[in-house]
């Protein structure tokens, strides 16, 4: 592994793009969810995209511009409070959103696990460094195992590529030092139980 490809490992699988996939691949599993209206579709995609997306990115150069972070690459703890504090909000959002709208329930889940991921990642930012990028990643797979379990839909292939995603993505973050194994493998850990067990207990 080289130094730009593992840099284009961090910037493809961002963890603010994980929401946005993960609804993405809800909308095309092959379960019942699939089978909604477009418009209904579309809808939930310009939220959860504006919301977990949009806005997170907005403000990033603003925190530049004001010094709260050196730089979007947020390379120490405290860097990433007021970002993932800001970036919370918009994802609580979504979730009160999503709840209100007459759709499965899964999605609103599956938000409200992103969420409650930021939250972890946001308190555990005041004292030690976590692989948001991990943690991201890590709540991919296990939602989708926890979407399999509960919609009885083979996820197989999703999930394989998504733990192949998940390896190469811990050796980017740890070849770029960005992140050391424990952080890294925590990281994985905490997003893998947070959205597995909140797809799998809502």
């Amino acid at each position: 592994m080289n130094n730009s490809f593992a840099k284009t490992l961090s910037y493809l699988f961002h963890p603010l793009l994980m929401p946005l996939l993960g609804v993405i691949f809800i909308f095309y599993s092959g379960s019942y969810v699939s089978y909604l209206p477009g418009d209904v579709k579309r809808l939930i995609l310009l939220v959860v995209a504006a919301n977990t997306l949009g806005l997170p990115l907005i403000m990033m150069p603003l925190f530049v511009q004001f010094g709260a972070i050196k730089s979007f690459a947020m390379e120490t703890n405290k860097e990433r409070i007021l970002p993932l504090t800001f970036t919370l909000i918009p994802y609580v959002l979504s979730v009160y959103f999503l709840i209100k709208l007459p759709i499965p329930f899964v999605i609103a889940s599956f938000m409200l696990g992103a969420s409650l991921a930021v939250a972890s990642c946001l308190i555990i930012s005041c004292w030690w460094k976590i692989s948001i990028h991990l943690v991201g990643i890590g709540g991919m797979v296990g939602f989708l195992i926890a979407f399999s379990i509960r919609l009885f839909t083979d996820v197989l292939p999703f999930l394989l590529v998504a733990v192949l995603i998940a390896g190469l993505l811990a050796s980017a973050r740890l070849y770029l030092k960005a992140h050391n194994p424990l952080q890294v493998f925590l990281g994985f850990i905490v997003g893998f139980l947070i959205m597995l067990l909140v797809i799998l207990v809502m």
